[in-house]
């Protein structure tokens, strides 16, 4: 049963592949901006090329497409920045904070009578592709449920890259991926 779910999946990607790459195109930017520091950089092209994946994927499915919102972008970017940094791979920050704590510091919940915010992670050692992280969370019923949720009304998402990231990526090259989604109303 598994197995006939995940080639569906995949097969439901690949059917989309037409439709995302062209979109990836029309969004792609080369700004790259470095933190000279450690070797990590955010990867805006990345980021636009991935959100682009998912409101195509969301729009298959019939769900709404969500607007990217800066202060979701800075919850995502500062999470993933931080991960490549520290070397570790986490919902929760490095201080121990969750990830819904960190992301309603920033898209605050106050003088709204409804809030709630889900997250998705990946991190890869080697080169993938946009619409190829959405395939992935696809697979997995945990992160499909929290990218196809009907709920979600805008997001953000945050990729950052290190040439040797520290920790659990081993000092190897990584991408590592978060992507913030929220609704308040």
């Amino acid at each position: 049963m598994r197995s006939r779910f995940i080639k569906t999946a995949v097969v439901t990607m690949l059917a989309l592949l037409p439709l995302v790459l062209s979109a990836q195109e029309a969004t792609a930017s080369s700004r790259i901006e470095v933190a000279a520091r450690n070797r990590t950089s955010v990867a805006p092209d990345f980021e636009a090329r991935l959100a682009t994946s998912i409101n195509t994927v969301r729009k298959h499915y019939g769900l709404r497409c969500l607007r990217l919102v800066p202060e979701l972008v800075r919850s995502a970017d500062s999470h993933s920045l931080q991960m490549a940094h520290r070397g570790y791979f986490s919902h929760y920050s490095a201080n121990g904070a969750s990830f819904s704590t960190r992301v309603q510091r920033l898209y605050g919940s106050r003088g709204f009578r409804y809030w709630s915010a889900g997250e998705n992670l990946l991190w890869v050692g080697r080169s993938i592709q946009p619409y190829q992280v959405v395939a992935r969370w696809l697979t997995s019923p945990v992160h499909r449920s929290v990218l196809l949720s009907r709920q979600w009304a805008v997001m953000g998402v945050g990729v950052a890259q290190s040439t040797h990231g520290p920790g659990v990526f081993g000092g190897r090259a990584v991408l590592v991926i978060t992507t913030d989604f929220a609704v308040r109303h």
